[in-house]
């Protein structure tokens, strides 16, 4: 306990002793040969495992990445990856605008300025997506458009962010996946990096190929 890293706790510590040391059905023996890295191999590659049920509204398709070459006068090679599990986009969308954090997002874009206290000179302020010019180049864009017809309802922008990274499974297993998350940037980076703003979505699962 007191060697290496210093996350084992006291607890741990007592159940190993308690649970798995002094139980009437343990049996030293057991552990001879035995390899940690071996067994969680045999537990993440059990035949018994159950597999994996993904609510009615994702659905599942293959995908070809185009994946460059070590020289530049070779063309992309394509890959193909099957079973990606993915959510629409729209109901996505119209779930997070539904939702109570849907009030607090930026719909129009807008100039951020500073004024100086001392000559009162002004100064842009690019903190956010939706005070940039580009946003605002876009969003003068989109009211240009013609109207569907029958339709009165406002025309807005929203900026869609993707992010993706292996995440283990569970603590004792090397079983890991590749989710894909979304963000909007109509919402605040501060609300938006806050660990418990609920604000990021599960929109796609990226299989694993061997």
């Amino acid at each position: 306990m007191n060697s290496g890293s210093h996350h084992k706790s006291e607890g741990e510590v007592s159940r190993l002793v308690k649970d798995v040391i002094q139980a009437n059905d343990f049996d030293p023996r057991d552990l001879d040969g035995f390899s940690l890295k071996k067994s969680l191999h045999a537990w993440d590659n059990n035949s018994g495992k159950r597999t994996v049920t993904f609510p009615d509204d994702w659905l599942e398709t293959g995908i070809t990445l185009d994946i460059p070459t070590k020289s530049k006068d070779e063309p992309f090679r394509p890959f193909n990856i099957p079973g990606f599990h993915y959510r629409p986009l729209v109901g996505v969308m119209c779930s997070a605008f539904a939702d109570i954090q849907g009030n607090v997002f930026h719909l129009l874009p807008f100039q951020c300025l500073w004024k100086d206290p001392l000559d009162s000179h002004q100064e842009y302020i690019f903190d956010e997506l939706y005070t940039s010019d580009s946003w605002l180049a876009v969003q003068d864009d989109l009211q240009r458009q013609p109207r569907e017809p029958g339709c009165s309802l406002e025309y807005i922008i929203t900026v869609l962010m993707f992010f993706s990274d292996a995440t283990h499974l569970a603590n004792f297993r090397m079983a890991k996946a590749w989710p894909l998350y979304l963000y909007f940037r109509n919402l605040t980076k501060y609300v938006r990096s806050a660990p418990k703003s609920g604000v990021c979505y599960l929109v796609g699962f990226l299989p694993l190929v061997g």
